[in-house]
């Protein structure tokens, strides 16, 4: 006789992300970071956030915190706002320790390059760059041959990829520093309005 085990875990897995849904569309306007969060890969830990801020336990049960989303009283609301105030600073620290390992990375690498004296990865990125931009003029100038535009179309991505690569090895980037800045710009005017009505 087959189990029945796996329809069960079908069952509740569907019923979570049923709650989930639910909650994310309720706080969307309020806190939509948590609410992206909650049709992602970081649900359970968005919705650890939502309950603790509420509740006080991450352990909460979901229908709970539901409830209480869904009765919107203005200190649950609160509560939600700071949830996501912390949620988005816990997201930028972690995202900042991934860059950080990786800078750290590209830097042990440049150090390598240079105590070696190697001119391979001077070669290669030259020569990838010099590639992106052959394939890119190809690809404008002439016209290409009949069903080869999908062949082209891939190998001009690939090149992209790796040009960026390039960049970044030798002169580092500077996208998740904008980013970031502009994310705790952003933080900083939504918690001083809040300071500033008395909400916090």
């Amino acid at each position: 006789m087959p189990s029945k085990k796996p329809l069960k875990t079908d069952r509740k897995q569907a019923a979570r992300k049923s709650i989930h849904k639910r909650i994310g569309s309720a706080i969307a306007k309020t806190a939509p970071q948590l609410a992206e969060a909650l049709g992602g890969p970081l649900a359970g830990a968005a919705i650890g956030s939502i309950a603790e801020a509420i509740f006080g336990s991450p352990d909460t049960d979901m229908g709970l915190v539901e409830k209480a989303i869904l009765a919107a009283h203005p200190e649950t609301m609160l509560k939600l706002r700071e949830a996501e105030y912390d949620f988005r600073k816990a997201v930028m620290d972690n995202q900042t320790a991934l860059e950080r390992v990786a800078m750290e990375d590209r830097s042990s690498a440049r150090n390598r390059q240079a105590a070696m004296k190697d001119k391979a990865p001077t070669i290669i990125g030259a020569a990838v760059i010099l590639g992106f931009f052959l394939v890119l003029s190809g690809m404008l100038l002439w016209e290409l041959p009949a069903g080869a535009e999908t062949e082209f179309s891939i190998m001009l991505g690939a090149l992209a990829t790796m040009t960026a690569a390039v960049v970044n090895y030798f002169f580092g980037s500077s996208a998740w520093s904008k980013e970031k800045t502009h994310m705790l710009v952003e933080q900083s005017t939504e918690h001083g309005r809040a300071q500033a009505s008395g909400k916090i």
